[in-house]
């Protein structure tokens, strides 16, 4: 079985971070590898508090999980700081040619932070170049250029400074966007947007089920529009099926229901969507 590693924050509630990157790898077949850089304290309700992987614990987990194995993708979201940037890097230097998947989570829901300003400036400098895609919601996106992205014209401004610190694309997801959300992804070349309707309960982990999930289409061997078509149609059919463990606190979501596994399979035929977007009338646009 083909593995993909995630490289991300520990939640005991199993919503997000690696717990919700391996839940998404194993239900499209591949086997997940889990490396936490910190362990989130947090339930339903939201963070509490984090507390940071060592350096030396990071480097011997993301060693001893990762050496001999043939890694066909990597996610990677929550990097506390700089030490777990800079091996990340160096691993990485090491996977020349496989698909990594960047969610750059700097605060939790609740706004608690989750990495240091000497963490995120490693980003920029040692990590962006080295990634195939990064998938900033629009809060992280401002935080990253500086552009307030509130409309569609702000998040493709935001897009193209993001493309220019070194990423091979951007994602910049549009949630916080006014009116209805729409994602927009820039190669480089084009826009492709995606407009949805805006879902109705605030679930857990959003970020790292899109994230995830467009690294298992990457490492099947999908085109990177091909990925976010199949990766938009996942995620609609995985939030119809989210579910509370409490009784008012976040939704939560898992590739182990019946909708999302089945959705699964389904969008693994999505492969070639992108070539007949000229005569789709459906939500995506192009702009040149």
């Amino acid at each position: 079985m083909k593995s993909l590693v995630s490289i991300a924050g520990f939640d005991a509630s199993s919503g997000a971070g690696v717990v919700r990157d391996v839940d998404t790898f194993f239900s499209f077949g591949f086997h997940g590898i889990a490396v936490p850089t910190c362990t989130v304290v947090q339930g339903p309700g939201g963070v509490k508090r984090v507390e940071a992987s060592s350096e030396g614990l990071f480097r011997d987990v993301l060693r001893a999980a990762t050496t001999g194995i043939a890694v066909k993708g990597v996610k990677i979201g929550v990097l506390c700081d700089e030490s777990h940037v800079r091996a990340t890097a160096g691993f990485l230097a090491r996977r020349r040619g496989v698909p990594v998947v960047l969610d750059p989570v700097f605060a939790a829901k609740n706004g608690v932070p989750l990495i240091t300003d000497e963490a995120r400036a490693a980003c920029i400098d040692v990590l962006f170049e080295k990634v195939t895609v990064i998938t900033p919601n629009a809060e992280e996106a401002s935080a990253i250029t500086g552009v307030k992205v509130r409309t569609v014209k702000a998040a493709r401004k935001a897009a193209e400074k993001l493309r220019s610190l070194g990423p091979g694309a951007v994602i910049v997801k549009g949630g916080h966007l006014e009116g209805d959300p729409v994602d927009i992804l820039f190669d480089g070349r084009e826009y492709l947007l995606y407009r949805k309707t805006r879902f109705p309960r605030l679930i857990h982990g959003t970020g790292c089920s899109f994230s995830s999930a467009l690294a298992c289409f990457l490492a099947a061997g999908y085109p990177l529009t091909d990925a976010f078509v199949a990766t938009q149609r996942y995620l609609e059919r995985l939030f119809e099926s989210s579910y509370r463990i409490d009784r008012k606190g976040y939704f939560y979501v898992s590739s182990a229901t019946e909708a999302a596994s089945d959705t699964a399979g389904e969008c693994m035929k999505i492969q070639g969507a992108h070539g007949r977007l000229p005569q789709d009338p459906g939500p995506l646009r192009i702009w040149r």
